[in-house]
Order: C-alpha cells, then structure tokens, then sequence
C-alpha cells in the first residue's frame, strides 16, 4: 500500500511540476515539435505530439492521464473537442493544459481520432 502512495504522490508532483509538456518550452504551441515542417497532420500524429507524454492509447503513451483506448465509446466528439480545448470546465483542478491555440483544423482531426477509440 505505501509503494502505490508513494508513486501516486511521485505522478501527482511530477504532472504538477512539468505539466503534460516533458520539458517542452511552450506545451500549447500550434508550431509541431518533432513533426517536420510540411508534414501532413494526422489526429494519430496531433495525439502522440501533444497528448502521448500523459494519455495511454494501446499501452503506448503516459500515465499521468487517463488512458483513452476506448474514450471514443463513453464520450461524444463535441466533448472531447471541449474537452482539448480547455480541460478544467469538464474536470476542476486538472493538471492538463488548455489547448485553445491549437488550430481548429488540427482540434477536429485530433476529436475524430479520438472519437474513432473504441
């Protein structure tokens, strides 16, 4: 039981500390990060560059998120976008940023890819 605290309190300081960023200088930045410039974005692709760090998706990805495997089955599309783009309404006191800078193009293929988890 203490060793499940204990990693609870280690995850809980941790997305406290750096957020869902990993170090990235600006979490919510519409310009990609590992992506190369003129690459076609994909929802899979948004997801693993600003979601993957914190939320599991097929045992791949954080773990200071939900996992969102099946997210698509229990939540509608219109609140997932939402959800994305300013996650403290839905849940107060979260820890993940806001994404309200992310393009609208680049927020419907990350909700459809999201939507399509089941």
């Amino acid at each position: 039981m203490r060793d499940k605290l204990t990693v609870a309190v280690f995850i809980v300081m941790l997305a406290l500390a750096g957020g869902c960023s990993k170090g990235k200088s600006d979490p919510v930045s519409a310009e990609p990060h590992t992506l190369k410039p003129g690459t076609k974005w994909t929802g899979e692709a948004i997801f693993i560059e600003r979601c993957r760090d914190c939320h599991r998706v097929h045992d791949k990805g954080g773990v200071v998120g939900p996992d969102l495997s099946s997210v698509g089955s229990t939540r509608s599309r219109d609140f997932l976008e939402r959800v994305v783009k300013d996650p403290s309404k839905a849940y107060p006191g979260t820890v993940m940023p806001p994404y309200d800078s992310l393009p609208a193009d680049q927020l419907k293929l990350l909700a459809d890819y999201l939507e399509a988890l089941k």
